[in-house]
């Protein structure tokens, strides 16, 4: 008899406990001091600052959460399966840590000793801070966040710095015109000196140029233009980058394929009338007429060679 009264409480005492541990589980539950997050159909707590979660909440067990290593850290209650990583503060940027990173915050980097950066929590890099040794002196000393201050006043400054840009206006000046010069004297620009047309001219000499079909010659005027001025051609004329860059990628590597693709390509848009004339003309506009006589050299030596054929079939 007192053996089963025995059995009887300890029965009883184990489903006390028992009901007590899912009593506990379900407070514990019920109150998540750092918020809730759901996890397949459940209710779990987050974990607190400077932890992350290890597993999900279950029926039977809470969230559990892990801390931090020493190279990361979680600043707020969370419900992630890692930490977010420490900034580390780039010396060659003049930077350096002010507050080592722990598992609830992230590392503080700041302006190296003699140098600043104005920018607040946008700064990716520091500065060195002006000595003003051209200008007066130091007023103000420089601060992590703020350059030095110079005693110089601003209307000396100022006034220095329109001066500056005056003398480099005149030199450039003086740089245009020997450059103008020194074209003129290699006769460099289109009908000029001997060469000048009057504009009733060159409409003639326009016109009498549509005369010529450039297919022959295309081999010769792309060994003579090349990829780069050629491509400068259409896009003066024109042609759009995309066309240009299909002409280029049919033939990788090879220049003088990509050339002679693109002269037939444009020709073909100016028509056979229209190819030579807008070549030769083109070329003039930019300033480029030593190659323009090249081209109307290729094609006068070959209307020259095929003459003789012609009155030979005759």
């Amino acid at each position: 008899m007192g053996v089963y009264k025995l059995v009887v409480c300890l029965c009883g005492f184990m489903s006390i406990v028992v009901a007590s541990e899912g009593w506990l589980l379900r407070r514990k539950r019920e109150i998540c001091m750092n918020g809730e997050y759901q996890h397949e159909g459940k209710t779990c707590c987050r974990c607190p600052t400077g932890y992350r979660v290890l597993s999900d909440c279950t029926d039977k067990n809470i969230t559990e959460c892990e801390r931090c290593d020493s190279r990361s850290f979680m600043s707020h209650p969370n419900q992630d399966h890692t930490c977010q990583p420490c900034k580390i503060c780039n010396p060659n940027a003049n930077m350096e840590m002010k507050e080592k990173c722990s598992p609830y915050s992230d590392t503080v980097c700041g302006c190296q000793e003699d140098h600043y950066c104005d920018k607040g929590d946008l700064c990716r890099s520091c500065y060195p801070c002006d000595t003003c040794e051209e200008r007066g002196g130091v007023k103000t000393l420089c601060t992590p966040t703020k350059n030095t201050v110079c005693n110089d006043t601003q209307g000396s400054y100022i006034t220095g710095k329109i001066l500056a840009a005056i003398l480099l206006l005149l030199f450039g000046l003086i740089a245009v015109c020997m450059v103008v010069f020194f074209l003129w004297k290699k006769n460099m620009f289109c009908f000029n000196g001997k060469q000048t047309i009057e504009k009733e001219d060159l409409e003639e000499t326009l016109a009498y140029l549509k005369d010529v079909d450039l297919n022959p010659y295309l081999s010769d005027i792309a060994s003579v233009l090349g990829w780069k001025l050629m491509k400068n051609i259409a896009q003066h004329t024109g042609m759009t980058k995309v066309d240009i860059e299909e002409h280029e990628l049919n033939h990788p590597g090879n220049v003088k394929e990509q050339t002679y693709d693109l002269l037939e390509a444009w020709s073909q848009r100016q028509g056979l009338k229209g190819a030579y004339p807008t070549l030769i003309k083109t070329l003039c506009d930019i300033k480029n007429k030593k190659t323009a006589d090249q081209v109307q050299k290729i094609i006068k030596k070959g209307q020259a060679t095929a003459q003789p054929k012609t009155d030979q079939q005759v």
